[in-house]
């Protein structure tokens, strides 16, 4: 099976804890992706809320420190990429962009839940969108490559994004966002959101956590979730956005070695060969392979 995850946590989470990816105990770990006949993983340096200024950045280059120890092992296991989940780590210096995309970082998410000098998160759905920083950030970022990442974001955060990316004829990302259609959350994206994305060319990667799943948070619902993109003419733009290592998810669902169970019940619930390989690599692998990152 091939799998390209656009997010997971295993990173941070085997920092904290101070494991080897190779042998982390979480989700995901290179040794049990090895089953895999391709791999591809977008690996998120988590960056809390609760770290502002210096220290955020300085946290973020301790985890690509943690990275860059086990990078020829990751290498040699999965085609990576690296991504930050939350622009607090830029500490409001634009040549921290610079600085991090020279480290490899090609996806930033904005925000994360709360607020940071770039903009607002998802529990601050009734603040503005953008500051003047976080614009002139997403204009630096569309000229390096690197892709705007809009899960958390807030909704006029969000549209500020899809504005300036119009603008630029670029893309960008919900690396792990579902359909607030089939779970209403408020980090789940509405059916104009979804097009917005969409008809940018960009990406949106199905979060396995129950909340944003709803029901029971199993394969059904992940079903679910893919079906209406499918339907809203995301066919071509649905992805994996596992968010492994970063949240709960059902035990059925909870391992990078149970997605080939994952594309199983998929089948069962009526989604051909090609849609499923779409989903679970060649939507994500496309793009990264034709911008040079894989």
């Amino acid at each position: 099976m091939r799998i390209f995850d656009l997010h997971c946590d295993t990173l941070t989470r085997c920092l904290r804890s101070n494991e080897p990816i190779a042998r982390a105990s979480g989700h995901l770990s290179l040794e049990r992706g090895r089953a895999l006949e391709r791999w591809g993983q977008v690996f998120a340096v988590f960056v809390p809320d609760t770290l502002q200024g210096e220290a955020a950045t300085a946290y973020a280059h301790q985890a690509l420190d943690f990275y860059d120890t086990q990078r020829a092992e990751i290498e040699q296991a999965c085609a990576p990429v690296l991504a930050i989940e939350n622009g607090n780590a830029l500490a409001g210096d634009l040549a921290n962009l610079d600085v991090f995309y020279k480290r490899g970082v090609r996806i930033l998410t904005l925000t994360w839940n709360g607020a940071n000098e770039l903009g607002y998160g998802a529990r601050c759905q009734d603040a503005p969108g953008l500051t003047d920083f976080g614009k002139a950030a997403l204009r630096r970022m569309f000229e390096l490559g690197m892709i705007p990442d809009v899960s958390h974001l807030n909704e006029a955060g969000f549209w500020d994004v899809a504005e300036e990316a119009a603008r630029q004829a670029k893309p960008f990302w919900a690396t792990h966002s579902n359909c607030s259609e089939a779970q209403p959350h408020r980090r789940n994206l509405s059916d104009e959101q979804l097009r917005a994305i969409f008809s940018r060319g960009g990406l949106v990667g199905l979060n396995l956590y129950t909340e944003f799943l709803g029901g029971a948070g199993t394969a059904e619902d992940v079903a679910k979730h893919l079906a209406h993109l499918i339907a809203l003419g995301g066919e071509d733009r649905a992805a994996l956005g596992s968010d492994f290592d970063g949240c709960g998810i059902h035990p059925s669902l909870a391992g990078i070695e149970r997605l080939a169970c994952l594309d199983a019940e998929l089948e069962h619930f009526g989604f051909t060969a090609a849609q499923r390989k779409k989903f679970f690599w060649s939507n994500a692998a496309k793009p990264l392979a034709k911008r040079g990152e894989i």
